[in-house]
């Protein structure tokens, strides 16, 4: 099971880990796929978004995640690699 949000709101919620508004939130399971929760091939999503975080601590929901569950903050700063 996944979910996927868009941060509307750079002043809504920041990234737990950096402290930056994220521009995508994905929530990931142990066991899910790449696939499923990300819809394309890994180099797809890794070039799209130049930095990415992981926490157990879901900002939006205001929890910590199970411990088989992780949080990933994806941050569009510019073309990826370019830190």
């Amino acid at each position: 099971m996944y979910s996927n949000v868009q941060s509307r709101d750079p002043d809504e919620a920041a990234c737990p880990v950096c402290g930056q508004p994220y521009d995508q939130r994905v929530v990931v399971e142990r066991g899910d796929r790449w696939a499923d929760v990300f819809g394309g091939p890994p180099f797809s999503t890794l070039s799209k978004y130049s930095r990415r975080c992981a926490s157990r601590t879901d900002v939006e929901e205001e929890r910590q995640r199970g411990p088989g569950e992780q949080v990933v903050y994806l941050h569009d700063d510019g073309p990826a690699g370019g830190r």
